[in-house]
C-alpha cells in the first residue's frame, strides 16, 4: 500500500509540475519526434488563447453569390430605358436589379437564379414589352451544393489559420453563408526579434514615441510583441520597422499579423494562377534576354489546379520568393515546356513563361533550364508580405463559388477586456464560496478538498492552454459549473467517510472503505455528466451551436480532471493527513462531533432510524 500511495504521490507532483510550468512560461514551443510540434504564444492571461467576446476581434458574414446575371441589349429603334425594362420585369414578378450602359440599350440584369423556363419567361416579358433583344446572353450561377459549402469552409479555415488570426472560428450559417470570427483582430501584432547587440532597453519609448503605447511584452531571445490598437497598413508596417532599426538595433525577424483587412482580403480574393507560354517578336539572346512586343501568349493548361504547395523563402542573393511544386500532372507539363524553351539546349529561343495571378501579369521569366521535378521559383520584386500572402492565396487554391460580404461588425477590445475581467472575477468569487464552505463545514477534510480544487484548476488551466481552447464566455461558464462538479465528488467521498466513522471505524479503515463506497457513485454521476456533454457536442456541430460546443466542451474537461483530482489527488492528501498522527483527532474530518464506539452495539443514532 505504501509503495502505490509512493508512486501515486510522484505521478500527481509530476501532473502539477508540469501544469504550472506550462502556465508560468509566456511561450511554450517543444519539438519531440513522434509528435506534432507543440508551439503556444498567446496574448491572454497565463498564455491562454481567447475568443472573440473576450478580447475583441472581427465578426464577419458571407453569403454565396449565387443567382442569374442576364445583359439584354435591343434594336437601336426600340423604345428601351430603364423603366420600361423594370415594368417587364415586374409583369414576371422578377425583382432583379438594373442597370443601363452608356449606349443606352443594353441593360444588365442581376437577381434570383432562373431555372430554364423562368429565364424564357423573362426574355419573353422583355420581348413583348419592347422589342425582341438582339443579344440576350445569360450567366449562372446555381445555389451553391453541401460539397461546395464544404469546400468553401475548408479554404478560408486554410486562409485565415495560414495569415495568423488567434484562433479564428469559421462555422456554416443555413445553406449558403459562412461566419467567419477574427479574434484579437482589430488591431496588429507585431512579432520582432533583434540581433544579440541591439539596444532593447529602448524599445518601449521608441514604439510609445509612434503613438503605440506601451503595449511591448518580453518573449526570450531578444523576443518581442508589440500590440496596437490601430491596424497597421503596408506603409505604418514599413515605417515601423525603418524606425526599430535605426533606433534600437538591427532586425532578424519582423512579422506584422492580426489586420482584419488583410484577413478580409485573404478570405474574398480567389487566386487564378496561369502559367502561358509566350512567343516574343525576336529572340532573348539579340534583345539581352528581354521579351520584345508584339507578342502572343498561348496556354498549355497548367494552372493552379496542377500545384501542390506553395511556401516563401529567399534565393542566393537573399530576395524573397515564391516556390512552387506541381503535382505529377503539372510536373510533367511544365518540364515539357521548359525543355523545348530553355536557354541553354535552344540559345536562339525566342519564348519565355508568362504567370498571370487573376489576369494580372505577375512576372515573364526566361527557362534557363530543363525543369523536370516540377519544382520553380516565382519572383518579381517581392517583400516578405507580398510573398507571404500570395504563397497563402495559391496554396488555399480557388473558392468553389464565389462570396459576398454581408454583415460586418467589430467587438471593440474594451468590451472583451471588460468581459474577461468580469468572467476572472466570477470565476474567482465562485472558487473562493465553495472553498470556504468545504473548509468550514468539513474542517480538516475541508482543507483537502480546497487543496484538490487548486490542484484541478491549474491542471484544467494547463490543458485549456495545451489543446489549445479558445475560451469565450460559454466555455468560462462550463469551467465554472465544473468547479462545483469538483467539489461534489470530495462530498460524497468526505460523506462517506464520516458515516463509516460513526459507525466505530478507525479513520484510516474509514477513508479506505468511505472511497470505495464512494466510487460508484463518483463513477455514475460524471460518465452521466460526460455522456450529455459528447450529445451537446454532437448536436452543436451539427446544428452551428458554438455556444453549446464551448460550455460543453469545458464541462467534458473539468468532470474528466474533477475524477483525477477527487480520486487520486484527495485520497492521498487524506492518508498523508492520517499518517501525520492526525488520525487520532477524528473530529478533524466531520462536521459533526462523534465519538466513535469501540463496542459492537450500533450507536443511538442508529437504532433511532429503524
Amino acid at each position: 500500500m505504501r509503495r502505490r500511495t509512493v508512486l501515486l504521490t510522484i505521478l500527481i507532483l509530476a501532473v502539477l509540475a508540469v501544469s504550472a510550468v506550462s502556465l508560468a512560461l509566456p511561450e511554450i514551443h517543444l519539438s519531440i519526434p513522434g509528435v506534432p510540434r507543440i508551439d503556444r504564444a498567446d496574448t491572454g492571461p497565463l498564455g491562454l488563447k481567447l475568443g472573440l467576446d473576450l478580447q475583441g476581434g472581427a465578426h464577419l458574414v458571407y453569403q454565396a453569390d449565387t443567382g442569374t446575371v442576364l445583359t439584354a441589349t435591343f434594336p437601336g429603334d426600340a423604345a428601351a430605358d430603364l423603366a420600361a425594362v423594370e415594368d417587364a420585369l415586374a409583369a414576371v414578378d422578377y425583382q432583379g436589379e438594373v442597370s443601363q450602359s452608356d449606349d443606352g440599350l443594353t441593360f444588365r440584369i442581376a437577381g434570383e437564379f432562373l431555372v430554364p423556363e423562368r429565364r424564357d419567361a423573362v426574355r419573353q416579358a422583355l420581348t413583348d414589352a419592347i422589342a425582341e433583344p438582339v443579344e440576350f446572353i445569360t450567366d449562372d450561377t446555381p445555389p451553391p451544393t453541401n460539397e461546395q459549402m464544404e469546400g468553401v469552409l475548408g479554404i478560408i479555415s486554410n486562409r485565415v489559420n495560414l495569415y495568423g488570426t488567434e484562433e479564428p472560428i469559421v462555422q456554416r450559417f443555413g445553406d449558403d453563408r459562412i461566419i467567419v470570427q477574427l479574434p484579437g483582430a482589430t488591431g496588429s501584432v507585431v512579432s520582432v526579434q533583434f540581433a544579440e547587440d541591439a539596444d532593447v532597453a529602448k524599445l518601449g519609448s521608441v514604439v510609445a514615441d509612434q503613438g503605440y503605447g506601451n503595449n511591448v511584452d518580453s518573449r526570450g531571445e531578444n523576443r518581442f510583441r508589440i500590440t496596437t490598437d490601430a491596424t497597421l497598413g503596408a506603409p505604418e508596417r514599413e515605417a515601423l520597422q525603418t524606425i526599430l532599426v535605426s533606433e534600437v538595433g538591427a532586425i532578424i525577424d519582423y512579422q506584422v499579423t492580426g489586420s482584419v483587412d488583410d484577413a478580409k482580403r485573404l478570405i474574398g480574393e480567389t487566386a487564378q494562377l496561369e502559367f502561358l507560354r509566350r512567343k516574343c517578336a525576336g529572340p532573348l539572346a539579340a534583345a539581352d534576354g528581354l521579351c520584345l512586343p508584339p507578342y502572343t501568349d498561348s496556354s498549355v493548361g497548367l494552372t493552379g489546379d496542377d500545384l501542390d504547395d506553395a511556401f516563401v523563402s529567399t534565393d542566393e542573393i537573399g530576395a524573397w520568393v515564391v516556390n512552387v511544386q506541381f503535382d505529377d500532372r503539372g510536373a510533367e507539363l511544365f518540364g515539357q515546356m521548359t525543355g523545348e524553351i530553355n536557354t541553354r539546349t535552344n540559345p536562339q529561343t525566342d519564348e519565355v513563361i508568362a504567370i498571370f495571378l487573376d489576369r494580372d501579369e505577375l512576372i515573364a521569366p526566361v527557362a534557363r533550364a530543363h525543369i523536370r521535378d516540377g519544382r520553380s521559383q516565382i519572383s518579381g520584386g517581392f517583400n516578405r508580405e507580398t510573398a507571404r500572402r500570395l504563397a497563402i492565396q495559391l496554396k488555399s487554391g480557388s473558392l468553389p463559388v464565389p462570396l459576398n460580404l454581408i454583415q460586418e461588425s467589430d467587438v471593440d477590445s474594451i468590451l472583451g477586456k471588460e468581459s474577461l475581467e468580469r468572467s476572472l472575477q466570477a470565476g474567482m468569487v465562485g472558487l473562493g464560496l465553495v472553498l470556504v464552505f468545504v473548509i468550514a463545514y468539513y474542517r480538516a477534510a475541508g482543507v483537502v478538498a480546497a487543496v484538490a480544487l487548486v490542484c484541478y484548476a491549474i491542471v484544467t488551466l494547463a490543458i485549456f492552454k495545451l489543446v489549445p481552447i479558445t475560451l469565450t464566455l460559454p466555455h468560462i461558464g462550463g469551467f465554472i459549473l465544473s468547479i462545483g462538479l469538483a467539489v461534489d465528488a470530495n462530498i460524497l467521498i468526505f460523506e462517506r467517510i464520516k458515516e463509516e466513522i460513526r459507525l466505530g471505524r478507525s479513520l484510516g479503515s474509514a477513508m479506505d472503505v468511505g472511497f470505495n463506497r464512494a466510487w460508484p457513485a463518483i463513477r455514475d454521476g460524471n460518465v452521466s455528466t460526460l455522456i450529455t456533454c459528447v450529445v451537446l457536442l454532437w448536436f452543436g456541430n451539427r446544428l452551428g451551436g458554438g455556444l453549446v460546443n464551448g460550455f460543453a466542451l469545458t464541462l467534458l474537461v473539468g468532470v474528466l480532471v474533477s475524477m483525477f483530482t477527487a480520486v487520486l489527488v484527495s485520497r492521498n492528501l487524506l492518508q498523508a493527513l492520517q499518517a501525520t498522527g492526525l488520525g487520532r483527532a477524528a473530529n478533524l474530518f466531520t462536521p459533526e462531533k462523534i465519538q466513535p464506539r469501540s463496542t459492537g452495539q450500533r450507536p443511538q443514532s442508529a437504532r433511532e432510524g429503524q
